[in-house]
């Protein structure tokens, strides 16, 4: 199969639509999670007195949990379920607390999801460039809407697509496609940014471009599904697409774009 045609930056000129990734794209939602438990501990220790390794196990039972589990369908709501990861890791001697401890780690988690002035920055300019702005995520639909709209996140885009409402999440094309369709574009004319190779990239193959937010921790993508760029950082878009005249910084913006098209 014939390669796509590769250029060294994404000409903004050819690009009608883009995608984002939500989670640890535009939020840093594994960060604003950590940092979430880590003042409840300290809450725990301070407010309500509880020893410092019940307290240090507690966080980290529920944050792992969590992370596991996010939503559970069989709960009638998302803060039933949470409040009882909560009262499950305080244990018997402190699942009293699971209410209060529950309501701080919320409102304390969408303090540190909240979307930064750079990032805000960065889709009101592409809205103004007349780029169609589509939030595609993979998630239960409950626990995807509540960021959405706690976050105020739905304002700056055109579509959000939650992969719980549909019958397919990402990698299949299928949930791309319906972007496409439902904004009236060509995949041909849409790129997709997230931070997930196995997800967010490896479906993103049927579009124009992928650029993936590499993780902190995460050095180099696999070969299965090579991003066509790769940034640390989504507000670092322009080193990519033509928002601005500088030129890309090469520490940051690692192109897999060669100026011919090949057969790989």
């Amino acid at each position: 199969m014939a390669g796509r045609v590769r250029c060294a930056r994404i000409c903004s000129a050819n690009i009608s639509a883009i995608f984002f990734d939500l989670d640890n794209t535009l939020i840093p939602t594994r960060r604003g999670d950590k940092l979430a438990c880590e003042q409840v501990y300290l809450s725990l220790r301070e407010q309500y007195n509880v020893p410092h390794d019940k307290a240090h196990d507690c966080t980290k039972k529920f944050l792992h949990a969590f992370r596991k589990c996010p939503d559970n369908k069989d709960c009638p709501s998302l803060d039933e379920w949470r409040r009882l990861l909560w009262a499950e890791a305080l244990g018997n001697d402190y699942r009293h607390l699971a209410g209060a401890i529950y309501r701080q780690w919320l409102t304390l988690r969408y303090q540190y999801l909240a979307l930064t002035p750079q990032v805000q920055q960065m889709l009101v300019t592409l809205r103004e460039m007349r780029f169609r702005l589509a939030l595609i995520t993979n998630g239960s639909s409950r626990a995807q809407w509540e960021k959405v709209q706690l976050l105020q996140v739905q304002r700056f885009f055109d579509l959000v697509l939650v992969s719980g409402d549909l019958p397919w999440e990402k990698p299949n094309a299928n949930i791309f496609l319906q972007a496409c369709s439902i904004l009236q574009v060509k995949p041909e004319t849409a790129i997709m940014i997230g931070d997930k190779i196995e997800t967010d990239i490896l479906g993103g193959q049927i579009l124009a471009a992928t650029i993936w937010i590499r993780p902190s921790d995460t050095a180099t993508a696999p070969p299965q599904a090579c991003p066509d760029f790769t940034l640390s950082d989504v507000t670092h878009l322009s080193k990519v697409l033509n928002m601005a005249p500088s030129p890309p910084d090469l520490d940051d913006c690692n192109s897999n774009i060669s100026n011919a098209s090949d057969g790989s």
